[in-house]
């Protein structure tokens, strides 16, 4: 299978919060997807920015890891 690159720099930065967030939690891929009504696969995905997120699912991801959006979403540089 050929990894692809990441699409965005903030679906990269966004990626290693979410990651970041998770492991504190000491929760696996499958705990967070199936919290949040995703699979796994998706949170692969996102993790290693290969994903630009809707909106909504940044909502269910921090609700799944009982944080402010906004903690997903410091640092995030939007692109030009």
């Amino acid at each position: 299978m050929v990894e692809r690159a990441p699409r965005s720099k903030p679906a990269s930065q966004l990626g290693a919060r979410l990651a970041r967030e998770r492991a504190r939690q000491c929760k696996s891929m499958n705990d967070l997807a199936q919290i949040a009504g995703t699979h796994a696969s998706e949170i692969s995905r996102l993790e290693r920015g290969l994903r630009d997120p809707r909106l909504s699912t940044i909502v269910r991801l921090a609700r799944a890891l009982d944080v402010p959006v906004c903690d997903l979403l410091e640092g995030v540089a939007p692109t030009a």
